[in-house]
C-alpha cells in the first residue's frame, strides 16, 4: 500500500472514533516502527494546521481528541454519507448507525445533519437481499480477537449451492469491499484461505479454539487490496497495457500500478500486479480505450473473451 494510501486510511479510522494501536499496524501494513511513528507524524501536523483536532498517544496507542463540535458534524456528515454510499446494511440497521453517528452532537447539530442527509437517506437502496449484519460483525470480530475456528452453514453464489453447505474454518480478517463484508478464513472445505461474504454465512454452529497461525503464510489484506479487483483468483501477474482514457481512472483501480510511457498523442503504457480473474473484468469494461500488451497469455484471453462476446450479436 502506498503511504498516501496508508495515511488517508489511519485519518478516517481515526476520525470514525478507532484508538489505533502501532503493532497491530506495523503488522497490518508490513512497516517499520520508524515508517509507522513518521505516518503519525504527517497526521499530526495536518491536524494542527486544519485545527481538526489533537492526536494522543498513550502506550503505544493513538485516538483523536476532537477540538470542536463543527469537526464533530464534519466527521459524522462524512461517515454517514459513506455508510449510505456501501448499500450493505437494512433499512433499521442504517437507521440506527445513522442515530448513532449523531448521538453526540448537539440537537441543532443533530438537525443539521439530518437535514443535508434528506435526499442521500431518502434515496437509499439496500442491497436486493440485505441482512441483519451489526449481530454477525460483533460475533466475527470476537472470533477473530479469541482466535477461534467456526462450524457455520454457508450459502455459496453458484446454482448448486443454493441449500447452506457446512463449513470448517478459522478467521483471520474483516473488511468492507464494494457492497459486501467479506471474512478471510482459512478453510477446510477449500483447503487454504478462502474469502467468505459475512451476508452468505447463515448461522455459526459452533466456535472451537482454533490455532495460532504462521504470520509469515497468513491473509494479507495489503497484498488483495494492492492486486486484486472484485475478484481473488487467478495468478498473481505483471501486466502491460495501452490506455487511451484518463489514467488516473486505471491507477485508482490497481494501486501499486505506475504509467512506464507516455505517448505523443495522449494515451500511456501502465504496468502493475493483478489477480488476473479480476483484472480481466476491469480491462474488458474499457472497450477500445485500452489493449493488452502483455503478458501474450493474457493478450489471447481478452481477444477471446471480447470475440465470443461479439460472436452473440451475428446474424
Amino acid at each position: 500500500m502506498q503511504s498516501n494510501q496508508r495515511i488517508a486510511e489511519l485519518m478516517v479510522r481515526l476520525m470514525s472514533g478507532e484508538t489505533l494501536k502501532q503493532s497491530d499496524l506495523e503488522a497490518k501494513y508490513g512497516v517499520s516502527r520508524r515508517t509507522c511513528q513518521r505516518d503519525f507524524a504527517y497526521i499530526r501536523r495536518a491536524l494542527s494546521e486544519y485545527v481538526a483536532g489533537n492526536l494522543l498517544e498513550e502506550q503505544g496507542t493513538y485516538r483523536l481528541a476532537r477540538q470542536s463540535e463543527e469537526t464533530d458534524f464534519e466527521m459524522a456528515l462524512t461517515t454517514s454519507n459513506i455508510l449510505i454510499g456501501s448499500r450493505a446494511l437494512d433499512q433499521d440497521e442504517l437507521s440506527g448507525t445513522l442515530d448513532f453517528l449523531v448521538g453526540s452532537l448537539s440537537p441543532q447539530m443533530q438537525a443539521a445533519v439530518r437535514q443535508q442527509l434528506t435526499l442521500s437517506r431518502g434515496s437509499y437502496v439496500p442491497l436486493s437481499r440485505a441482512k441483519p449484519l451489526l449481530k454477525r460483525l460483533k460475533e466475527m470480530t470476537e472470533s477473530i480477537a479469541q482466535t477461534q475456528r467456526l462450524v457455520f452453514t454457508y450459502r455459496g453464489s453458484s446454482g448448486d449451492d443454493q441449500k447452506p453447505q457446512v463449513h470448517h474454518a478459522q478467521p483471520v480478517a474483516l473488511f468492507f469491499e464494494t457492497y459486501y463484508f467479506y471474512v478471510a478464513m482459512l478453510s477446510e472445505e477449500h483447503g487454504g484461505y478462502w474469502l467468505y461474504r459475512l451476508d452468505r454465512i447463515v448461522e455459526i454452529l459452533a466456535q472451537l479454539p482454533g490455532e495460532k497461525l504462521d504470520y509469515a503464510k497468513r491473509f494479507s489484506l495489503q497484498e488483495h487490496r494492492n492486486y486484486t479487483y472484485l475478484l481473488d483468483t487467478g495468478e498473481l501477474t505483471q501486466i502491460r497495457f495501452l490506455y487511451r482514457n484518463y489514467p488516473q481512472t486505471a491507477l485508482d483501480h490497481f494501486p501499486g500500478s505506475r504509467i512506464i510511457k507516455q505517448n505523443a498523442d495522449g494515451s500511456c503504457v501502465i504496468e502493475a500486479y493483478v489477480k488476473t480473474d479480476g483484472a480481466m473484468l476491469w480491462l474488458l469494461s474499457q472497450g477500445a480505450g485500452l489493449r493488452v500488451l502483455s503478458p501474450v497469455s493474457l493478450v489471447r484471453r481478452v481477444r477471446d473473451a471480447l470475440a465470443a462476446a461479439r460472436n452473440q450479436y451475428d446474424d
